[in-house]
């Protein structure tokens, strides 16, 4: 059956469309809420750090639960409890400010359930013919929703109240839910057999020691630790940076984050054109490297539109970096290892992600925020480096 043609497609792809606006709006208004309320650098890096802290902690569990569950009730829940607990956030923020953060974290965990179901779900209502495409599809809608999202959170929260954007954001986490309860779905036979708790901490393991031991894989992995240290800081510093330095306010924060999006989707195509003459290897260090030098280069901008060329180039540098980076880790990882390989970098990658914006929002209370970005380009710089001087990476 056509994609679209395929009810059950077309109603997760709507949702989710619908949604991950919302989550753009959410992403914004958070940090935005908290930087007005206290002016603090580091509770705005915090409000970021949590929306990444319960992938870490959750992701193995969640995993677990997607197996054993009814993938549609479980996004569908998901989807509800995001919906009440964003509609509060006003209300609790002009009580207590702490609370803002637990509901940040309660949110992002409820996001962590939903994901791999998402992921999950597809297979099931998409025929394997259909599969590649139907992924090509969300990823493109989503990339969508970084530039228009985005660009729209901006615009609106310069209009309206942060109050009117959390109302919208859960209207759109309803809409979801909505439009999933309507998809055609029967929740496949379970396995006869649970796999025990000794069981699945043994192959956790047997994941962690494959990516150790081999060189390729963990060269690549220090490589992208470093890089994600680069990057994470790099989040929290662009609010920042638009807000404080360029004096832009949020729209400033959001039509940048829109730019960035919009260069990834412009790297994404001309690399659908040009990858059978590309290799691996050298595409990820030269993207790498050229991440790293345009955030350096934002420092020394003074202007909202200076600022978007070289966070344009950052974004189709890093289509063509997590592209091949991508591709690298399906080719190396044997497929019954895939899954316990990625989950494991992504624990990694996503805790380090945390620290790192963490660490960036508290900084930025007392060093300046041009420094900051010299020193997270810096790194994303030293992660080319680490892939150049890799044999298995260099040549991949």
């Amino acid at each position: 059956m056509p994609l679209n043609r395929n009810s059950s497609f077309l109603l997760l792809w709507v949702g989710q469309f619908v949604s991950q606006m919302g989550d753009r709006l959410a992403a914004l208004a958070f940090p935005w809420l908290v930087y007005t309320t206290t002016g603090s650098a580091l509770g705005t890096g915090a409000v970021f750090a949590l929306y990444t802290l319960p992938y870490v902690l959750f992701g193995a569990f969640a995993g677990v639960a997607v197996d054993r569950l009814d993938k549609r009730r479980l996004m569908i829940v998901a989807d509800l409890v995001r919906a009440a607990l964003v509609l509060v956030v006003p209300f609790v923020a002009a009580r207590s400010l702490p609370a803002v953060f637990v509901l940040s974290f309660a949110i992002s965990s409820a996001s962590v359930f939903f994901d791999p179901a998402k992921l999950a779900i597809l297979p099931e209502i998409v025929p394997p013919g259909r599969l590649l495409r139907a992924n090509s599809v969300l990823s493109t809608g989503e990339n969508l929703t970084e530039i228009l999202g985005w660009a729209f959170a901006g615009v609106l929260l310069a209009y309206v109240s942060t109050s009117v954007a959390f109302q919208l954001d859960a209207a759109t986490f309803a809409v979801s839910a909505v439009a999933l309860s309507f998809m055609r779905y029967r929740t496949p036979a379970r396995a006869a057999a649970e796999r025990s708790a000794r069981a699945f901490w043994r192959e956790l393991r047997e994941g962690f020691s494959f990516l150790r031991h081999d060189a390729g894989l963990r060269a690549n992995t220090v490589m992208i630790l470093v890089c994600v240290a680069g990057l994470g800081a790099s989040y929290p510093l662009t609010f920042l940076f638009a807000v404080n330095v360029l004096d832009g306010g949020a729209g400033a924060f959001g039509g940048l984050e829109a730019v960035v999006g919009a260069g990834y989707l412009a790297g994404s195509l001309v690399l659908v054109a040009f990858a059978p003459h590309v290799r691996k290897g050298p595409l990820m260090i030269a993207g790498l490297a050229l991440m790293g030098a345009c955030l350096a280069l934002v420092a020394t901008t003074e202007s909202v539109w200076v600022a978007a060329i070289p966070f344009a180039i950052f974004g189709m540098a890093n289509a063509g970096a997590l592209i091949a980076v991508d591709t690298y880790l399906q080719q190396v990882v044997p497929q019954g290892m895939r899954g316990r390989v990625l989950g494991t970098r992504f624990t990694l990658t996503q805790g380090m992600y945390a620290l790192s914006v963490l660490a960036a929002g508290a900084l930025a209370g007392f060093v300046d925020v041009r420094v900051l970005f010299i020193v997270a380009g810096a790194l994303v710089a030293v992660s080319a480096l680490i892939g150049l001087l890799s044999r298995e990476v260099r040549e991949s």
